[in-house]
């Protein structure tokens, strides 16, 4: 619902940042040009030929690696232009870059040219690399240009928002890169041709309540219900998600067995035993399953009350806060992935008996457990643990909206923060 707060209405100003971000775009077109034209074709003879450079000038390969290292600028070219949240320019990104790289292996097959796969491998990966750093870089320093229809709201205070209030329909809206509205009401019929012509031209338009969801991540809690859901259902999603659960976990099952292996060691050495934790958490459908992890605290005294982890919580050993930093001590949970208790993605699990204790609290808390609790989650990487309600709330909000948005390229953009998380070492208690 729109604010009705008093906010000085000038010309529109354009911020200081709005100068370097008039070369945002020819610096990152530049410098996908030089990567891809000068970069890249080296790498790819390193990939093939091993550092023996005769055989890279050697024709037919500078033509292959030449087709590969334009297919890397195409998807760093096109990955500038892309717009709206970040989950969905990565997700842009990799549909350019399956496009892209299939035409590429589609004209070397009909045309019956010399390929090297290793040079095709590298060329996707790093078409998804490079794509999404330009996305990353562009999202991160350039602010989109609002343009408000209706009443003052306070998002136009936002010093990180570059808002301007469209008195009249009639003004151009190619200016803008977004349009928000604040009225409660229904739009009047005068700006209606303004909105087609903005829908035309390929603006967004979005309502104020919409955009503060897309622009924090999270959802209100008093908003939110089963009609906000995906309009295919949370299942359409969630059967490729399982499978994609289990091929991540042959995968990574290699390098993860002998770091849990060396941290159960660890405990066994300066804890003693038991070296796993183990504790009955509410997981999908509310289904009550056995959470297994590495054990971080000492064991609890049996007259002390049980709660959660606070932040720097004196029960956590040094070995344990090292453990948890690296996120070692929840590898276990590879077991609870395998037997479909958890995903790598999702809501984390909550003890049983504090979920009780919030759902009876926060009736919307209940809608945590419409898909499977995970490893890792998109209120994780963005506002870390909870230890009480109101903490619980805040994490909640980010909860619904990762069920709303229930989707594969939102999961890839969890994935990506969370080993961001994991290297800046932030988000542990």
């Amino acid at each position: 619902m729109a604010e009705d707060v008093s906010i000085p209405m000038t010309a529109d100003t354009v911020p200081a940042a709005r100068r370097l971000e008039r070369w945002m775009t020819p610096l990152l077109a530049l410098g996908a040009t030089v990567v891809g034209g000068l970069l890249m074709p080296p790498l790819y003879g390193l990939v093939a030929f091993h550092g023996d450079w005769a055989k890279v000038v050697r024709p037919p390969a500078p033509a292959h690696i030449a087709f590969i290292s334009a297919a890397n600028m195409v998807v760093m070219l096109s990955a500038i232009t892309l717009n709206g949240r970040l989950d969905r320019k990565l997700a842009g990104v990799f549909t350019r870059t399956l496009v892209t790289h299939g035409a590429v292996a589609f004209i070397i097959l009909v045309t019956r040219q010399w390929y090297s796969i290793p040079i095709l491998l590298t060329g996707v990966f790093a078409s998804s690399v490079l794509g999404s750093l330009v996305a990353l870089i562009r999202h991160r320093n350039v602010t989109p240009r609002i343009g408000i229809i209706g009443p003052p709201h306070a998002i136009m205070l936002d010093a990180g928002l570059d808002c301007t209030r469209i008195e009249s329909p009639a003004e151009p809206v190619r200016r803008f890169d977004l349009l928000v509205m604040t009225s409660a009401d229904e739009l009047p019929a005068a700006w209606l041709p303004m909105l087609a012509r903005a829908l035309l031209a390929g603006k967004r338009v979005r309502h104020v309540s919409e955009f503060l969801e897309e622009a924090r991540g999270s959802i209100s809690l008093e908003h939110f219900d089963l009609d906000q859901l995906p309009e295919g259902g949370l299942t359409s999603y969630r059967t490729r998600k399982r499978l994609l659960d289990l091929f991540c976990v042959v995968v990574i099952l290699p390098a993860a067995l002998p770091l849990v292996l060396l941290g159960g060691l660890g405990v066994l050495l300066t804890m003693g035993r038991p070296v796993l934790f183990v504790q009955p958490r509410v997981g999908l459908g509310g289904k009550v399953f056995r959470m297994i992890k590495l054990r971080t605290m000492r064991v609890a005294d049996p007259a002390a009350r049980p709660g959660a982890t606070s932040l720097h919580d004196p029960r956590v050993t040094p070995l344990g806060r090292w453990l948890r930093r690296f996120r070692i001590d929840e590898i276990p949970q590879l077991w609870n992935v395998v037997t479909g208790d958890m995903s790598f993605i999702g809501p984390r699990p909550e003890w049983t008996t504090l979920a009780e204790t919030f759902s009876a609290q926060e009736p919307a808390y209940n809608f945590r457990h419409l898909v499977r609790p995970g490893i890792t989650g998109w209120a994780q990487v963005r506002v870390g643990p909870a230890a009480d309600l109101s903490e619980t709330r805040v994490k909640l909000g980010y909860d619904l909206f990762y069920i709303k948005r229930f989707s594969f390229s939102l999961d890839l953009q969890i994935l990506v923060r969370t080993v961001w998380t994991l290297i800046a070492g932030g988000g542990a208690r």
